[in-house]
């Protein structure tokens, strides 16, 4: 008996299906090399740890401050880190003022390093978004937002996980780790989350030791309690005070353009000497 002719697979179909797989394959390699000369440029610029999620809504942020509301079209997250060093921390003398002056210089370093990354994803014919590791700052609801949350971005992009205190632990440097990134329209591999449970949860020495007790044994912090303890401004102190000045601008430009950088001081670190996990 004769095959139909319509049973027959048709030599067009096939070839589309061929085709079709060859740039499916073509595309999942392009984006595996531009994945690999993100960590290449990370790593020249002493990155150690990296990380990439696909960009979506997290239900523990606002919608203001997710992916979406900065790029159209966004597809994924990159976030990186780099450590803050052990002998800064556990410094005999002038801990608190080494730790401030290595902060605020590392904050510019990676807020450089997420402006050459977008530069790079965009010379890829990309869209990019640079994600700084500090400031701007939003406050909502006396609670202060970055653009978007780095550390619930960092547990997304498998870099680590959220400790009790509210800060990103990793595995190899504990919750000394400041990180910055960027969001990009380019469709880059997923990391896998992390799963393992980071912070011992028999342990609650970073709860212990607050000063104003910002930290709930839920994990929750008290972001406002947090920050007014934790830093000092002698300039926007006296700027709040004067009338005139907070009529003519809002307390989120004043925070901005006094905080930044040199302007604000480092008052209390507690938590992270306190966490075992950084002494390893």
């Amino acid at each position: 008996m004769l095959a139909s002719p319509y049973t027959q697979p048709s030599p067009f179909i096939e070839k589309a299906a061929i085709m079709a797989s060859a740039k499916e394959e073509g595309d999942k390699m392009k984006t595996q090399d531009i994945k690999s000369k993100i960590g290449d440029l990370l790593r020249s610029e002493g990155v150690p740890i990296f990380g990439v999620s696909a960009a979506k809504q997290l239900e523990r942020v606002p919608q203001d401050f997710s992916p979406q509301a900065l790029l159209p079209d966004v597809s994924s997250v990159i976030i990186y880190g780099i450590p803050i060093p052990k002998g800064i921390i556990y410094a005999k003398d002038n801990s608190l003022a080494l730790f401030w002056r290595y902060c605020n210089m590392l904050y510019r370093t990676l807020d450089s390093i997420s402006n050459k990354l977008c530069l790079f994803l965009e010379n890829n014919g990309n869209s990019a978004t640079p994600i700084y590791s500090c400031f701007p700052w939003k406050v909502v609801n006396r609670e202060f937002w970055g653009p978007l949350p780095l550390v619930y971005w960092g547990e997304e992009a498998g870099i680590g996980r959220l400790a009790k205190c509210g800060l990103l632990v990793t595995p190899r440097y504990g919750t000394r780790i400041l990180v910055g990134g960027a969001i990009t329209t380019q469709e880059l591999e997923p990391d896998e989350k992390l799963t393992e449970e980071l912070c011992p949860p028999d342990c609650f020495k970073c709860i212990e030791v607050c000063p104003v007790s910002a930290i709930q044994m839920t994990g929750k912090v008290n972001h406002n309690a947090c920050t007014r303890r934790s830093n000092a401004n002698p300039l926007l102190t006296i700027l709040l005070k004067d009338q005139s000045i907070k009529q003519d601008f809002s307390f989120e430009t004043l925070l901005n353009t006094t905080a930044v950088d040199d302007h604000g001081m480092y008052t209390c670190f507690d938590c992270l000497k306190a966490c075992p996990l950084n002494s390893n």
